[in-house]
Parts: C-alpha cells; structure tokens; sequence
C-alpha cells in the first residue's frame, strides 16, 4: 500500500492552536481503517518534536488541499506547524500563519484541516487496521475526511483550548463583568484587562504583606543578624520564608547585640551621664544577659533553666 493518507476534510484562537484531527477510527482508502487513538497522537507528537529539534527547523508546511506536492503547483504557505501537542483528548497544533492563511482562515475560506502520513510510518495492526505514527504534512482543507473536528473558525466564541472565558454564553459573560463592577456589555478585552489588573493588586498586596512579616520575623531574631546583613537577611525570607527562618533559629545571638539592647536608655534631654555604679550594674545585667541567652540558644530551653544554668558555669557574673 504505497499511497498516503491523506485526510481531507470568524474568529481566529488567540494562541494559534488548531485542532488537526479526530481521535477514532476513519476509511484510509479501500480495504483499509486509520486508527487514531492516544498511542497514535504520542507517537505523532513524539516524532514531531524529534524533526523540530533539528538545526534551522522553520516548521512543517502548511498548504492547501496538499496541492503542493503537485510540481504544477505552488509550494506557497498558508502556515507552518510549529508544535503539536494533546489537548482534551484530541491532536493540536500550533500554526504560525502567513498573511494567505489568516486570511482565508478569518474569512472562511477554509475550515478545517487535512493531515497526512506516509507508508514507512504506517502501523499495521491487522485486518485491514493501521496506525499513523508520524505526521508527514498539514493542510488547510474544506472536505476532510476525518469527521468531526474543530472548525477553525468560529464565530460563535475564538477561544484557545481550555481558555477560562472560552464557550461562555452571553449571560455568563455578563455575570463575569458584574462580578468585576465593569458594564453588562463588556467585551473579553475589557473583562480580561479588569482581570490583569486586579490581578497586579493582589501581587502588590502579596509583595507588601510578605515584606512586613519579613520585617517582623528580623525584629525577632534582632540579636543574630548584624546589621549590614539585615537587607539580605530580608530578601531570603521573602524568597524563602521556611528556609531562611529555620536557619536563624540554629545562629547563635550576638553577645555585643544583646549588650547593647540591655543598656539603659535616656529620653530625657536633660539626662545626665549616670554615675559609675549604675554604670558598673548596668555592665554587670548586660553580662548577665549575653550569658543567658548564649545558653538558651545552646540547649534551646527556657529563660528560667538558663538563667540557673549560667549561675553554675558563670558565677562571677551574678555575685
């Protein structure tokens, strides 16, 4: 069986993905049955991507009613298949379009696609079955024999596969617009920019809430960062709040740090320099307080337990 398969068969998607064929079983010429089924489109996806890996591949041409392989005829481009892809079930494929094909697409000129394979990979599976394993070329087509595809045009709604507005009748548009306060009669430009932006809020609100509990999160560990890696210090946490949290429990606190959170502070402008055995107390509490907060984060226990364990290892220090 030398000859090929060939499957003859508004509003353009807006991410240039097209329906290309029919999952089931199709006459491929007398005596013979073309199986399309899942094994069939992950070959044909699979092979696909190998051919589109090679160096300069400029895509698999897409021309009308596979007139091109006629040498009368022209080879022009309606389009060219740039990847493939299973979408619900089904064959897709993405076509960048040449300024012919949109046209005739837009206008409806054609509204369906024809795929086609050639004999070396063909499965045969028996009993007149046999199963495409390769896509050997693509064209645009108003006769197509696999029945039962997506037109590629419709102007009922132009939706991309599995789009979140896509096949919504028209009341259910209007909910959509008055649950984002705009007008009944807006259009899916104007819902979908409604969307973005309140989708840029939420990432604001997200960007500043998670700031302030970095903040938060410093201001709690003040006593293990030093100052001139607070800033990075802060940018891990809001990259990585788990993570960077974790890791300040295991630094030690900073023994000049806690010093200097335990010295007195003056708010009275007429405030005098104290004299030296509030001095002296004040050194003797500060000393007392580095002790203790070294043994807490030493044996992670409780400020009562350390305040006893460094009585014992450090008696000088609360004579």
């Amino acid at each position: 069986m030398n000859a090929k398969i060939h499957n003859r068969a508004g509003e353009l998607p807006a991410d240039g993905w097209y329906q290309i064929e029919v999952t089931g079983e199709h006459p491929a010429g007398e005596g013979r049955t073309q199986v399309i089924d899942q094994a069939a489109m992950e070959s044909i996806v699979n092979r696909f991507q190998q051919d589109a890996a090679a160096e300069n591949f400029a895509g698999m041409l897409v021309d009308a009613d596979h007139l091109s392989h006629d040498m009368e005829n022209s080879t022009e481009a309606l389009g060219w298949a740039q990847e493939l892809s299973i979408r619900n079930g089904q064959l897709y494929a993405r076509l960048d379009l040449t300024d012919l094909g949109e046209a005739a697409i837009r206008n409806k000129r054609y509204k369906f696609t024809s795929t086609e394979y050639d004999p070396p990979d063909i499965q045969d599976l028996g009993q007149g079955r046999v199963r495409p394993l390769r896509l050997a070329g693509l064209a645009l087509t108003n006769r197509p024999n696999n029945r039962g595809a997506k037109p590629l045009s419709n102007r009922a709604g132009a939706c991309a596969p599995n789009s979140p507005i896509c096949n919504t009748e028209p009341n259910q548009m209007k909910n959509i617009a008055a649950k984002l306060n705009l007008p009944p009669e807006s259009d899916e430009a104007a819902i979908i920019t409604q969307i973005e932006a309140l989708l840029a809020k939420i990432k604001a609100l997200d960007a500043k809430e998670a700031s302030s509990t970095a903040d938060a999160i410093i201001n709690r560990y003040g006593e293990r960062i030093p100052a001139d890696k607070r800033a990075d210090v802060k940018a891990r946490l809001i990259a990585n709040r788990e993570h960077t949290e974790a890791m300040l429990e295991l630094l030690p606190a900073d023994a000049e740090l806690v010093a200097k959170r335990s010295e007195r502070i003056f708010n009275r402008h007429t405030a005098g320099t104290p004299d030296a055995v509030a001095d002296a107390k004040d050194d003797a509490s500060a000393k007392q307080m580095a002790a203790v907060s070294s043994i807490r984060n030493r044996e992670k226990c409780n400020f009562a337990t350390a305040w006893q364990i460094a009585k014992g290892e450090k008696p000088e220090l609360f004579r």
